[in-house]
């Protein structure tokens, strides 16, 4: 039976891209990585983070999940998720903004959550975690607005329209290139996002009642073509993926039966060509490690 460091070098010797990968067994503490220091583009898995943010707000009572947020027209957001397909007028819950936030990644229930806890604050609260490598240096507007060689800090409907013929026509110059793992991007290294994934799952920040909140959140999502995909059927897994460019990402616990404890993944990625091939490696990725788990705990 190899190491969990040697499963993870096996899967990735014909990996489409370069992959950052951390694993910790939350109950043995047993550790492994493949460029887990290096930083990463986050796209969409940034969203963890700012869940946090927001729960450590609700138990500090700086906000109320149930408080209701009005949709705007001129705030809309493209990109992934339903919220920009809706009438203006409607006002959801903050937990609803939280859990389409997480579950189809929408990008303007991020945004409006981000209003309420303000970036900067994500990233102080980051720090205060201990967690030194993840950094938030856009909104989910302005990332999309990079992508496409635009520059507005807020959305507009003038923008919104913009963006979309941009991205349908690819008549644009990029002016940053979000991919790149710099602390120009929303970035992070794969041991810290998955730090911050085991204090979840271990309960070590907030109340448990907010961590079982944020877990229940990230075991509903509708993403599942990556670190649950070739896990046996009816696995548990609270996750969170993230995909923008030539990145295509996944985060969460994966939770082991016959009471072998559970286990935190990150994978994050960069120079993707072939999104289908990266999400496979991902799914792999956790294949191997829940295998290893699994057998390595019969011995």
């Amino acid at each position: 039976m190899g190491t969990w460091e040697q499963v993870i070098q096996e899967t990735l010797i014909d990996a489409p891209g370069v992959f950052g990968v951390a694993v910790t067994h939350l109950e043995t503490g047993e550790t492994a990585g493949n460029l887990d220091d290096q930083l990463f583009q986050l796209a969409s898995a940034f969203k963890i983070p700012i869940l946090v943010t927001l729960m450590r707000d609700v138990e500090e009572g700086k906000i109320r999940l149930d408080q209701r947020v009005p949709l705007k027209w001129n705030e809309r957001v493209p990109g992934s998720g339903i919220l920009q397909e809706l009438d203006a007028g409607a006002a959801l819950t903050v937990k609803d903004l939280a859990t389409l936030m997480t579950i189809v990644s929408d990008n303007y229930a991020t945004d409006l959550i981000l209003n309420l806890v303000g970036l900067k604050n994500v990233n102080t609260h980051m720090r205060e975690l201990g967690l030194e490598e993840i950094h938030l240096r856009h909104t989910c507007w302005q990332l999309l607005n990079h992508c496409v060689g635009m520059e507005d800090l807020e959305p507009s409907p003038a923008g919104f329209a913009e963006y979309e013929r941009r991205e349908e026509t690819e008549d644009y110059e990029i002016l940053l290139d979000v991919s790149m793992p710099t602390l120009d991007n929303n970035v992070a290294t794969p041991a810290d996002l998955n730090r911050l994934l085991v204090m979840i799952a271990k309960k070590e920040i907030l109340t448990p009642a907010s961590c079982d909140i944020m877990l229940d959140i990230m075991r509903r999502q509708h993403y599942n073509s990556r670190l649950p995909y070739l896990l046996p059927p009816g696995t548990k897994v609270a996750h969170k993926t993230g995909t923008v460019n030539e990145v295509v990402n996944d985060a969460g616990i994966i939770y082991l039966p016959e009471n072998k404890g559970a286990i935190a993944i990150t994978v994050l990625s960069r120079g993707i060509k072939d999104k289908q091939a990266a999400e496979l490696t991902i799914a792999r990725v956790a294949k191997a490690i829940y295998d290893e788990a699994m057998g390595s705990k019969e011995k």
